[in-house]
């Protein structure tokens, strides 16, 4: 993966649009804390060529049910988010 976009604003916050502009084919967007909102949000138009994923534990703290999103988010956990760091070739935090 070309970079590892770790987001945890919502998306009514300035931050989020940023992160989605700087968004390039290849990257992975993780969505922590109150970005999972964003995996239910059917107004919001996500880049193509890019891997969505959101934090699982983030997910159910707000009770945001991860597997029925309309995106193909990929719901993770936090092994699995390291591993995601270690094959990124950078990781921006948003």
């Amino acid at each position: 993966m070309n970079c590892l976009h770790i987001l945890n604003k919502a998306p009514d916050v300035p931050r989020f649009s940023a992160c989605l502009a700087d968004l390039r084919t290849g990257d992975g967007l993780l969505l922590t804390e109150n970005a999972v909102l964003a995996t239910v949000d059917t107004a919001l138009s996500w880049p193509d060529g890019i891997t969505l994923y959101a934090l699982q534990p983030d997910a159910e703290a707000r009770g945001v049910p991860v597997e029925t999103n309309p995106f193909q988010v990929q719901s993770i956990d936090f092994p699995e988010f390291v591993t995601l760091t270690l094959q990124a070739d950078k990781v921006v935090c948003w």
